[in-house]
C-alpha cells in the first residue's frame, strides 16, 4: 500500500472538510454546502462523497478530488507540503526515497494482477469444468443464487497437484511468483512445488479497493482438514488487515449506520443474497486495531454477531483471562473483549455483542428466517454490559468466592473504558448484578490496578496510529428532518428534490487513458508538448493537473514539464532516483502496466491527445449525471440558478470536445490515407 492510500485509508474527508471551516449538511448519502472556492451563497454547489471519499463542485470552479486535491486547493501548498501535512494528520509516517520502494510497488501491480487472473480462472472451472460438479452441488446445497456466485466470484481449484502451475507458468508468471502470492507452496525436504489449493471452493478476498488479495478454500470433503484453508501471510494478504466482504458492505454500511461483523464467509453471502448487504467477516481472528480502523471510516458503531460456541460463557471468560495474562502479545481469540474496550475507546467506536441462538450461525439463522436476523441486532449490548451478564449468569447463589472472582475479571475491563461516565455507570451495574458494595469495589478496583505490571509494548508497525496518536475522525451529523435554515430556500429546494438520491459511478476508461499519457510522456518528453500544440490548434485548453484524478499523478505532471526542458534525459530508473518515495513508486507502478501497442512514435500525439479528449467528456459526462440529479424539478433551461447554469456550460463544453475530437481524427485519417497512397511500391 503506498503512503497515499494508507494517509486516505485512515482520514475521512468529511472530517477534514469540516476542520476547514466548511458547514456541510447531510443529503442522502451524502453531504453538501457552499463552496468555498468561489462565491457561493444561495444554491449549495459544493458536494462531498463519502463512498468514494470525494468531493465536487457543480458550480462556477466544476472541479473535484480526493482529500489531496482539497487540501492543496485550500492552502495553496504543492503535493509535498500536502502530503507531508496529511500524514501527520493521519498518523503515518513516511519513509525516504529507496529505490527497493518503488520496486515493491511494480511488484504488488503484477502480484495483484496475477491473482486477479487466477480468481477468474478458479470461477470459470466452477461454472463449466466437468470436475467441479461436486462444487456447483455444495454451492446450490447452500442455496446461492448465480448472482451471488458471480458477485463474490465463488471459484473452483481443481484437484491437481499442478493445474494452477501449469496454466498460470503457460502465461509467463514464474513459479517464483506463484509461490509470492501463494497459489504454489514448496515441499520443506523435497523443495519441490505444487498447487496449494486442491479440490476446494474458492473464495476471492478483496481488499478496500477490490483488488484480489487472497483467497479462503472450503474443503468439499465432509471429513477434510482444515474445514478452510487461507492464503498465506504475503505482501498483499495481511489477515490482520483485511475484512472480508469490505469492499462490497462499505456502501451500505454508510447507509445503515452499523457494520456487523460475523466468523464465516459464507455467513457474509447469505446475508448479501437477503438483503441485509452491511454484514463483513473477520478473517477467523481476533478483532485487530487496523481491521476497526477500516471499518471506522464507514461507521462508528460495530456489531459482532458471535456464534454460540464461539461466545458462550466459558470461551468469554477464558479469552478475559489469557487477555490479562498476556497483554504483551496477540492473541488468537474470537472474542477478546478487555482488547475490544480500550479500542472502542482509541476509536471513539459503540462497540456491540450479540450471541446468536443455539444451534444457529448467521447463514442458518437467515436462510431459515430472514426476518429473526434484524431483531436479533437490535438485541446487541456493549461489551462491558455482555460480559457482566455472562460472569452473572455463571455465577452459583450466595458464591462469594464466585463473584470476588468475577469482579477480577470485569473490573480491568471496566478501568480501560476511556469515558469516566461509562466507567461510573459500569462500577454501579457490576455492583448490583453481582450483590457487592460499590465502595468495596473500588477498593478492589485500585489495589487491582496497583497489582498490575504495565504492559510490555511493542512499537506499532508502520502506519498504524499508537495509542495517544491523532484523534480519531468525529462522527457525522445526524440526518436533519428538512435542509438548514442557514443554507437558503434554493438549497432546500434542491436538497429536497432529489439530494438523497444521488448516485456516483466508477470513471470506466479515465484512469486507463490517464495512466498511458503519463507513462508515455515521461517515456518520451517531447510528447506533452506536441499534445499541447495539437490541443491549442482546435481550441482546447493544454492538459493541466485538474486533468488528473490522482494526486500523485498530478505531481508528476510537473516532474514531465521539467524533465521536458532538461538537456540530457536520465533514464526512467534515474529518475526515480530523484524523486520522493510517494512518485518513485507512482512512476514503477505506470511501468509495469503493459503500454498501448500498435502506435508508432510519430502518431504518438494525435493519440494521446484524443485519449485527453476522450477522458473528459467522460469526466464531464458523468459530472451532469451526478448533477441532473441535483437540479430543481422541470426543465433546467427554466430555472436560472448556479447548478443549471453549470449543467449549460458542461453540455456546451461537450459540444466544443466533441468538435475537436472530430476534427482530429479527421486530419489523422488523411495523413493516414496520404501515408498510404504515397508510398512506393517495393
Amino acid at each position: 500500500m503506498t503512503d497515499t492510500q494508507e494517509i486516505k485509508n485512515r482520514l475521512d474527508l468529511v472530517d477534514v472538510v469540516q476542520d476547514y471551516g466548511v458547514q456541510l449538511r447531510k443529503s442522502g448519502r451524502n453531504y453538501a454546502g457552499f463552496c468555498p472556492f468561489h462565491p457561493n451563497t444561495k444554491t449549495p454547489a459544493f458536494y462531498v462523497f463519502p463512498e468514494t471519499q470525494t468531493w465536487r463542485c457543480f458550480g462556477a470552479c466544476a472541479e473535484g478530488g480526493d482529500v489531496f486535491s482539497f487540501v492543496m486547493k485550500k492552502n495553496g501548498w504543492d503535493f509535498k507540503e500536502t502530503l507531508v501535512d496529511l500524514a501527520r494528520r493521519a498518523g503515518v509516517t513516511l519513509e525516504e526515497t529507496r529505490p527497493k520502494d518503488a520496486a515493491r510497488e511494480a511488484t504488488e501491480e503484477r502480484h495483484a494482477a496475477l491473482l486477479d487472473a487466477a480468481s477468474n480462472y478458479y470461477h470459470q472451472l466452477l461454472l463449466h469444468a466437468p470436475q467441479a460438479s461436486d462444487a456447483r452441488g455444495y454451492v446450490a446445497g447452500r442455496a446461492l443464487a448465480d448472482d451471488t456466485v458471480a458477485a463474490f466470484r465463488l471459484g473452483f481449484a481443481l484437484d491437481s497437484w499442478d493445474a494452477a502451475k501449469t496454466h498460470f507458468t503457460a502465461q509467463g508468471y514464474s513459479e517464483d511468483e506463484l509461490l509470492a502470492v501463494g497459489l504454489l507452496t514448496e515441499h520443506e525436504q523435497r523443495h519441490t512445488r505444487y498447487d496449494r489449493f486442491r479440490g476446494r471452493l474458492m473464495i476471492p478476498i478483496r481488499d478496500l479497493d477490490g483488488r484480489v488479495v487472497g483467497f479462503g478454500a472450503r474443503t468439499l470433503d465432509p471429513d477434510g482438514v482444515p474445514k478452510y484453508l487461507n492464503s498465506p501471510q504475503t505482501e498483499l494478504f495481511d489477515k490482520g488487515r483485511l475484512i472480508f466482504g469490505l469492499d462490497m458492505a462499505k456502501r451500505y454500511i454508510r447507509e445503515k449506520h452499523e457494520v456487523v461483523l460475523v466468523e464465516g464467509y459464507l455467513d457474509v453471502m447469505t446475508a448479501w443474497q437477503h438483503g441485509f448487504r452491511n454484514v463483513v467477516a473477520q478473517m477467523g481472528t481476533s478483532l485487530t486495531e487496523a481491521q476497526l480502523r477500516l471499518l471506522q471510516k464507514q461507521s462508528k458503531r460495530f456489531v459482532l454477531a458471535l456464534d454460540p460456541d464461539a461466545a458462550g460463557a466459558k470461551a468469554t471468560l477464558r479469552s478475559l483471562q489469557l487477555a490479562r495474562e498476556t497483554l504483551d502479545r496477540d492473541l488468537d481469540v474470537r472474542f477478546d473483549a478487555r482488547g475490544l474496550v480500550q479500542l472502542e475507546g482509541r476509536l471513539k467506536a459503540d462497540i456491540r455483542v450479540v450471541t446468536l441462538p443455539e444451534g444457529q450461525d448467521p447463514d442458518k439463522l437467515i436462510r431459515s428466517d430472514p426476518a429473526a436476523w434484524p431483531r436479533l441486532l437490535a438485541e446487541a449490548r456493549p461489551v462491558v454490559d455482555y460480559v457482566i451478564r455472562v460472569v452473572a449468569a455463571a455465577l452459583e447463589p450466595g458464591d462469594a468466592k464466585g463473584k470476588s472472582a468475577a469482579a477480577a475479571q470485569v473490573l480491568p475491563l471496566i478501568d480501560d473504558i476511556a469515558d469516566p461516565v461509562e466507567r461510573d455507570h459500569y462500577l454501579k451495574r457490576l455492583s448490583k448484578t453481582l450483590g457487592i458494595d460499590e465502595a468495596a469495589l473500588r477498593q478492589a478496583a485500585a489495589r487491582q490496578k496497583k497489582d498490575r505490571r504495565p504492559p510490555t509494548r511493542q512499537h506499532p508497525p508502520r502506519g498504524e496510529t499508537p495509542a495517544g496518536g491523532p484523534p480519531a475522525a468525529a462522527s457525522y451529523p445526524p440526518e436533519p428532518e428538512a435542509p438548514p435554515d442557514d443554507l437558503g430556500a434554493p438549497a432546500r429546494a434542491v436538497l429536497s428534490s432529489g439530494g438523497g438520491k444521488i448516485a456516483t459511478r466508477r470513471l470506466r476508461h479515465a484512469s486507463r487513458l490517464e495512466e498511458n499519457f503519463l507513462r508515455q510522456a515521461l517515456e518520451h518528453p517531447g510528447a506533452l508538448s506536441a499534445v499541447n500544440y495539437l490541443l491549442g490548434r482546435h481550441k482546447q485548453p493544454e492538459v493541466s493537473a485538474a486533468d488528473f484524478v490522482r494526486v500523485e499523478d498530478r505531481a508528476l505532471l510537473d516532474v514531465i514539464v521539467q524533465r521536458a526542458t532538461l538537456p540530457t534525459v536520465a533514464t526512467i530508473d534515474e529518475l526515480c532516483d530523484s524523486l520522493d518515495s510517494v512518485l518513485a513508486q507512482r512512476v514503477k507502478a505506470l511501468f509495469a502496466k503493459p503500454s498501448t501497442p500498435g502506435i508508432k512514435l510519430d502518431r504518438l500525439p494525435d493519440s494521446l491527445a484524443l485519449s485527453v479528449l476522450d477522458w473528459r467528456l467522460e469526466k464531464i459526462r458523468e459530472h451532469n449525471t451526478i448533477l441532473k440529479q441535483l437540479l430543481p424539478s422541470g426543465s433546467p433551461a427554466e430555472s436560472k440558478d448556479e447548478l443549471t447554469g453549470s449543467y449549460l456550460a458542461q453540455v456546451q463544453e461537450m459540444g466544443r470536445i466533441n468538435r475537436a475530437r472530430d476534427a482530429m481524427t479527421a486530419t489523422g485519417r488523411r495523413r493516414a490515407e496520404q501515408g498510404l497512397s504515397g508510398r512506393k511500391p517495393r
